[in-house]
């Protein structure tokens, strides 16, 4: 059985702060595949949604000889979360489903910084426990981040509300200089790990709550990594009226606005400065657009 406890001490050696130099072999030359990560807390109830629109994606692209599994970390989550996780890997461990089972609360920052650790393939794919993949779409974003060599592709996002309503379509745009000033491309995405490791992984940065996807995507764009935008649907984004993103205030988004300006582009003059992944959009039938 692949389920795994980490303790105290292990934790605590396993990811203190994500940094270039602590790139092992095995990071700098991992096998090709895709690893999808689903990060949990207390997402009992919405779990199976996501793993199985994982796992169906994990057997398409098995089909097209492409290894692949699901990695799901658990924050030590307090509702049932851990008995359904014990009870799916042990009906889908064949099927590639691995479960971690953090022994503290740790927050989902140091469970992705974990995650670049744990993974088993080159490229990694975040989802939450309460998104769903468009499995058959999985592969077209697959073939698009080896053939660019991005750092990130991600796609388009079916918001679906709390009426089960598909209301908008959420990252739908390539970069453009304007997401200093708010954010439109979220963490739901595939990842060459091996570059976000490089580049140090999701800050720590304690000003940054719920918003650390967005201090990721500037500091890659800024550090000289493509980014790039694949015109077809990723997934589904549900709407939960208790999320992380819902939780912050306007006063907290205006700090955390302040302080990505601050860090970024504090002259002003980031629109004017060259940037390697300016409207980025690409199709691996069709190239670049």
């Amino acid at each position: 059985m692949g389920y795994e406890i980490l303790n105290n001490f292990a934790m605590a050696k396993a990811v203190p702060r994500i940094i270039p130099d602590a790139l092992v072999t095995s990071l700098r030359d991992p096998p090709r595949g895709l690893t999808i990560v689903i990060p949990n807390w207390n997402h009992e109830y919405v779990l199976p949604r996501a793993i199985l629109s994982a796992l169906n994606a994990v057997r398409l692209l098995s089909e097209l000889q492409i290894p692949a599994e699901v990695l799901v970390i658990d924050d030590q989550s307090r509702d049932g979360s851990l008995t359904l996780l014990r009870q799916l890997e042990a009906l889908y461990y064949n099927a590639g489903l691995r479960v971690l089972a953090l022994p503290r609360n740790s927050d989902v920052v140091y469970v992705r910084n974990l995650a670049l650790l744990k993974a088993t393939y080159r490229h990694i794919l975040f989802m939450d426990a309460d998104n769903e993949l468009l499995s058959s779409n999985i592969n077209t974003f697959y073939r698009a981040i080896v053939e660019t060599q991005a750092a990130m592709v991600y796609g388009n996002l079916l918001y679906r509300d709390q009426t089960g309503k598909v209301s908008m379509i959420i990252n739908n745009e390539s970069f453009q200089d304007r997401i200093i000033s708010r954010n439109y491309i979220d963490t739901f995405a595939l990842y060459d790990r091996v570059q976000i490791f490089d580049s140090g992984g999701y800050t720590e940065d304690f000003q940054m709550p719920a918003h650390e996807d967005w201090e990721l995507v500037l500091h890659l764009a800024a550090a000289g990594r493509k980014l790039v935008f694949v015109p077809v649907v990723f997934g589904i984004y549900h709407e939960l009226e208790q999320s992380r993103v819902r939780a912050a205030g306007e006063d907290d988004v205006k700090k955390m606005t302040e302080h990505l300006q601050r860090v970024f582009d504090q002259l002003r003059i980031r629109d004017v400065q060259p940037l390697k992944t300016r409207q980025l959009r690409y199709h691996p039938d069709t190239g670049y657009i």
